[in-house]
């Protein structure tokens, strides 16, 4: 608890207060803070008796979920990527066709990965550019 005091202290709200409000004013608050998760309540009251502007930040969910697909597929055409190198290297180095033909049914299967890969980006991009030019 001291932490807590000493660190709100550091901040420059060196004093505690309670106050109540009515329950329609609370929702109300409750409300503004849905809207935008940025805020605390302490910060928003805050802002309220200091009369400064309330900003609030919207996120368009539907375009953060795609942002977030587009980054795990990043990732995985990069793992694809590091895979497929390695193979490679490993198909050059080696002079024996057995080993050739098994790296080979390797690289086969990076590109099946591959291939799943680029049409989960497709489909994405697609809902990207449809939201976009509806705009």
């Amino acid at each position: 608890m001291i932490k807590k005091q000493s660190n709100l202290s550091s901040k420059g709200f060196p004093r505690r207060v309670e106050g109540r409000i009515s329950e329609s004013r609370y929702q109300e608050l409750v409300g503004v803070l849905e809207k935008d998760s940025s805020l605390t309540m302490s910060e928003l009251i805050r802002r309220i008796l200091q009369n400064q502007p309330i900003r609030i930040q919207v996120k368009e969910r539907g375009v953060s979920d795609l942002m977030e697909i587009l980054i795990s597929i990043e990732g995985q055409l990069k793992k694809i990527g590091v895979n497929l190198n390695q193979v490679v290297k490993s198909f050059h180095g080696n002079s024996s066709s057995i080993e050739k033909f098994l790296l080979g049914k390797k690289l086969l299967a990076f590109q099946h990965d591959l291939d799943k890969e680029l049409k989960l980006l497709d489909g994405v991009l697609a809902k990207i550019q449809m939201r976009w030019l509806s705009e």
